[in-house]
């Protein structure tokens, strides 16, 4: 007896943002920012990286000579062309995959900042200290690109006419006669 799997890495980046923003939402009905902005980064590396495997699981489900090497601009390119849609970056959800999509750049080839500055006061020493993702990890942006990217993956899936159960990771018997 054969077995087939199919492991389709989107659904476990969602659910990985899916949890982070319900941390978030906890803490936010709870009164408690402790480490509130950690716990939104959380979600939006996992809503960053879930935007491409979902680009790679209908490029793969829908499109012959998918080419999962391709740059982020080519794949949404060539799904665009295949699929009738135009990323536009000015309109959502494009506008938010773009910031989450920059956002994943600058952490995952994070380069060292320095700077010089006459520092007065705390607020000031923040803000010297800021990184450049710093001002979309809030709650609002979280939940508010969570969304952005649930959209954009039921378009695709619309356009691509894939079935939802044709997205979940499974596994399957195969009974081969001998």
């Amino acid at each position: 007896m054969g077995h087939q799997a199919q492991v389709y890495p989107h659904n476990d980046l969602l659910n990985l943002a899916y949890y982070h923003k319900g941390v978030v939402e906890k803490k936010e009905a709870e009164s408690n920012s402790e480490a509130i902005g950690l716990d939104c980064m959380s979600c939006l590396i996992a809503l960053a990286f879930s935007v491409e495997a979902i680009a790679n699981f209908v490029g793969f489900k829908s499109i012959a000579e998918w080419n999962e090497r391709a740059s982020y601009k080519e794949k949404m390119a060539v799904l665009g062309k295949n699929l009738g849609f135009e990323f536009d970056p000015s309109t959502e959800p494009y506008s938010t995959l773009q910031i989450l999509k920059t956002i994943r750049d600058q952490m995952a080839h994070g380069k060292p900042i320095v700077t010089k500055a006459e520092i007065s006061d705390r607020e000031a020493l923040r803000h010297a200290m800021a990184s450049p993702w710093d001002e979309h990890l809030t709650p609002e942006f979280a939940k508010t690109a969570f969304i952005q990217v649930k959209l954009f993956e039921t378009m695709l899936l619309e356009l691509a006419k894939i079935p939802l159960m044709d997205t979940l990771t499974s596994g399957s018997v195969v009974w081969v006669e001998t």
